[in-house]
This record gives structure tokens, C-alpha cells and sequence, in this order.
């Protein structure tokens, strides 16, 4: 399966922003969003087969689900919602692999206090710090495939709020 320092490449990637572009270099100044979401990367297995699922939501971003089935690339698919998966605690989202369709569904919900939350990073030539906090996730998930059904231990699972400020790093 996946290791920790791959899941927390993953982790750091969902804090500021999948997808999102290196500003140009001409850009001096810098620019500050507001990002929210769903973090849950989680693993399980059930007679024979092992799934890694990673759900991130982004409202600024996108939303992205990855499975992988059996530590396979032939087996893996990722797509990009364009609706939310989690809401009012209700997780329901799916996608097809191999002609099969693989859904994700049950519950999450906020639990816990606030974690602040306070990372500097230099990455794709900016500059970047992200204040806000994480809320821990309480989450009762399953996998279905075909006829098994696998339930998913979902660790980091946790709702964020950021504000990301970006600067172009002169050099």
C-alpha cells in the first residue's frame, strides 16, 4: 500500500490546493484565498482485494477521488467532481474501473476542538503560508466493488479552512 511520507506528500498537497499553477514571475505581488474542505485518505482490504482511496475537497480547487485497487496502476482511476461529496455529513461519491463502478459512501462528520494550523512551504517558485485550522473527522466509510464491500480506515481524515497566501519567490 502506500507509505506514511507518500500520504504525507498527499496531505500537504490538499492544503494548498491540487491543481493549482505557479504564478508567472512578473508577478510581484502577492495573492491571498480562502480555502475549504475534506481530507481523507484512507486504506482497507476484504478477501483478496486491498483498496487506497483518497477524497479531497477544495472549494476554490476541486474536488478529486483516487482509488487504487490492489496497489495496481492498471487498477487505479482518479476523477474530479464537480459537486461536493460530503454534505451534512453524508459522504457519497464513486467512479469506474475497468467497466466497474466503485462507490464510496458513509458518514463524516467534524468532531473534536480546532487545530490551528500555521505551514510555510516554497514550492513551484512562490512562497507560500497557510493560516487556518483542521477539524478532525469521524468517519464510518465503506468501499463497494463487484460484490465485496470493504470498509476503510481513513487516517489523515480531517475539514480545513485556510487562508493561503502565495508570493512569487524573486530570484
Amino acid at each position: 500500500m502506500r507509505t506514511l511520507s507518500h500520504l504525507a506528500v498527499l496531505a500537504t498537497s490538499a492544503l494548498i490546493g491540487l491543481g493549482a499553477t505557479a504564478a508567472p514571475a512578473s508577478a510581484a505581488t502577492p495573492t491571498t484565498e480562502k480555502q475549504r474542505g475534506v481530507v481523507l485518505q484512507c486504506t482497507g482490504s476484504v478477501r483478496g482485494l486491498s483498496v487506497y482511496v483518497d477524497l479531497y475537497e477544495n472549494n476554490t480547487h476541486g474536488n478529486v477521488v483516487q482509488v487504487v485497487l490492489n496497489d495496481n496502476p492498471e487498477t487505479a482511476k482518479t476523477r474530479e467532481p464537480k459537486q461536493d461529496f460530503l454534505n451534512d455529513g453524508e459522504l457519497k461519491t464513486g467512479l469506474t474501473i475497468k467497466g466497474r463502478r466503485v462507490s464510496i459512501s458513509g458518514t463524516a462528520v467534524r468532531v473534536g476542538p480546532k487545530t490551528p494550523v500555521h505551514e510555510v512551504i516554497d514550492d513551484g517558485g512562490e512562497h507560500i503560508v497557510s493560516d487556518g485550522f483542521h477539524r478532525r473527522l469521524a468517519n464510518d466509510l465503506v468501499l463497494t466493488y463487484g460484490q465485496k464491500t470493504v470498509p476503510l480506515d481513513c487516517a489523515p481524515a480531517f475539514y480545513y479552512d485556510l487562508t493561503v497566501t502565495r508570493e512569487p519567490i524573486e530570484g
